[in-house]
């Protein structure tokens, strides 16, 4: 089967994602305090301008994973909500000239032209092929500006999973925040600066079990079997064979293909 680079669902619903994105050929560009942190900072502003719930994340050296849920319900992002999501992103001066310019349209009765404006904004809501976007080339500006860099930062397109929740998503979380470990910067995750944990993680940070955990790749479908043999038939053409049977993974459930386990040197670090 293809090993497609990134999925993602369509139409209204509630989808929880694994998110990778690496430095252009695995420089480590990200390896400065500043680099990481900046970096950091714009994956959560750029969530919030695009609507998307960070799960976690974790930014390293040279690539970053963010696990995030995306709701779709149809309905269009009101216009003050907009104006707001602009202002998180690109500060108040930009988001009080777009709402100068909007309230003069309003008053000239040029509706033709606020919906299309308002159009252009909504279409990047609510989507991760419109959040990556926004936040790498946000970030791009910054570090080119910062450090005199010329060429792209980023190594092609960013990879997607899509995940069950549950049990599933805990595991897609778990396997996140352990990256410091295995690479052995730490020896609990709770220690780690980059590391952003959202509303939605469960448990304690600082208690993730050391061992193995899901090597978690890219252009998959990951949960109970239902799951992914329904989205294998609904994303058809991102694999070459409609009917490939989803694929059991041990006591982890099934995927699109299987996972092979990493394991980490967190458990020899700790003794």
């Amino acid at each position: 089967m293809a090993r497609t680079a990134r999925v993602k669902a369509s139409g209204e619903g509630t989808m929880r994602y694994h998110l990778i994105s690496r430095a252009n050929n695995r420089q480590f560009l990200f390896s400065k305090a500043i680099a990481k942190d900046r970096l950091m900072e714009m994956a959560r502003r750029a969530a919030e301008f695009s609507g998307i719930e960070l799960v976690v994340a974790t930014v390293m050296d040279n690539h970053f994973h963010i696990v995030c849920k995306v709701v779709r319900t149809g309905e269009p992002v009101p216009q003050e909500e907009v104006v707001r999501r602009v202002r998180v992103l690109k500060g108040d001066k930009a988001a009080d000239r777009l709402e100068e310019r909007w309230s003069g349209y309003a008053a000239a009765r040029m509706t033709e032209e606020l919906d299309r404006e308002l159009d252009a904004y909504r279409v990047r809501m609510n989507d991760i092929s419109a959040y990556m976007k926004t936040m790498k080339e946000l970030y791009s500006i910054w570090f080119k500006r910062e450090y005199g860099y010329v060429g792209s930062i980023w190594d092609g397109t960013f990879k997607s999973t899509m995940i069950e929740d549950g049990r599933y998503l805990e595991t897609c979380r778990r396997y996140v925040m352990m990256n410091p470990i295995r690479a052995g910067i730490v020896t609990q995750a709770k220690d780690y600066r980059w590391t952003y944990v959202g509303c939605e993680t469960h448990g304690c940070a600082g208690c993730l079990p050391a061992g193995k955990v899901p090597q978690i790749s890219s252009g998959k479908v990951f949960g109970s079997e239902a799951f992914v043999r329904k989205w294998i038939a609904a994303l058809g053409d991102k694999f070459r064979a409609r009917s490939t049977a989803a694929r059991s993974v041990g006591e982890l459930g099934f995927a699109t293909h299987g996972w092979r386990l990493a394991e980490s040197n967190a458990r020899a670090a700790a003794a």
